[in-house]
Parts: structure tokens; sequence; C-alpha cells
């Protein structure tokens, strides 16, 4: 073992949604072309283990990324 166990806890990502706490994620995403508009889907859900989860919420949004280019 080359690095501690205290070491290695800040190499992981906590990418867990809390209880009624905010939070925000930031996602880069690499386009080929110039667009006018992306449409954006994110998909929650609970997972009790691999393979066995519950859906939460879905949700589908317009996003206008002319000012980007």
């Amino acid at each position: 073992m080359v690095l501690g166990p205290d070491k290695k806890l800040g190499i992981i990502r906590d990418t867990t949604f809390q209880p009624l706490k905010a939070k925000q994620e930031e996602f880069q995403i690499s386009l080929d072309k110039k667009l006018r508009e992306l449409e954006v889907e994110a998909a929650f859900s609970y997972v009790l283990r691999p393979g066995d989860e519950i859906p939460v919420d879905k949700t589908r949004q317009k996003v206008d990324v002319r000012d980007l280019f």
C-alpha cells in the first residue's frame, strides 16, 4: 500500500444528492459543430445496489447556446 486511507479519500468524488440540500454540478460537453440550441435530459434514481435502481425523477430542458460560439 503506497497511499494511506487519508490520501485515497481525496481521490473519490462525491456524486450523491443529500436530502434538502442544494448541490451544483458542472459538466463539460464537447461539440463538433456550432449549434443554436441543445436539449438536455437528466434522470435521477436511487441505487440500492448495482443493478437495483428506483427511478425518482426525469427532466428535460432546451438550452440556448448561441452565445457560447
